[in-house]
């Protein structure tokens, strides 16, 4: 998804952000995974989610799917990874079938609720994380390919954040905080 900026304007706002992110994540192209590791194997596991945020270009953090979202990311050490976020206070259909309830019910559901899965491959000497879309609930996204950049805080916290991005008509950079679920 491109952002449509002015080009002077586009490459401050995306330096302004690349220095934010790096200041908020600790994210430093060619810094290494914790424990001497490559990303590739220290990502493997499932992660919970702990916050899911938006920076906008004025600086202003939002809670991305509102306060205390939930969510879960796995990446497998065959190279697949799957994601799932919700809003906590989703309503259930007024109808227990599969088949689901009202049309605006659906509307609602589809959107509080966000997942993905595919391939992913890592971009090691400059901490990237390539999630390569072969399901989405997002139709635009199939056969995509999401950039997420790696920060780790200490073993068991991985923080994901990508490119500027147009959420609800405003330029804004995501930010995920990830814990590792412990087995």
């Amino acid at each position: 998804m491109s952002v449509d900026l002015p080009l002077p304007n586009r490459r401050a706002f995306v330096a302004g952000v690349g220095m934010l992110a790096a200041a908020t994540c600790g994210a430093v192209a060619g810094q290494a995974a914790p424990g001497g590791k490559t990303y590739s194997s220290w990502l493997v596991g499932t992660w919970m989610m702990e916050s899911f945020t938006t920076t906008d270009d004025k600086g202003v953090v939002a809670d991305a799917m509102g306060p205390g979202a939930l969510g879960v990311i796995s990446y497998s050490a065959d190279g697949w990874m799957s994601v799932q976020i919700m809003r906590p206070d989703r309503k259930p259909y007024d109808h227990p079938d599969l088949s689901g309830g009202t049309p605006e019910q659906t509307i609602e559901a589809a959107r509080t609720f966000f997942a993905y899965a595919g391939p992913y491959d890592v971009d090691e000497a400059n901490g990237i994380v390539y999630h390569n879309l072969q399901f989405s609930l997002m139709p635009n996204w199939l056969g995509g390919r999401q950039k997420r950049y790696i920060a780790a805080e200490g073993d068991d916290i991985l923080v994901l954040s990508g490119d500027p991005v147009l959420i609800n008509g405003k330029t804004q950079v995501t930010h995920l905080r990830w814990k590792r679920r412990k087995a």
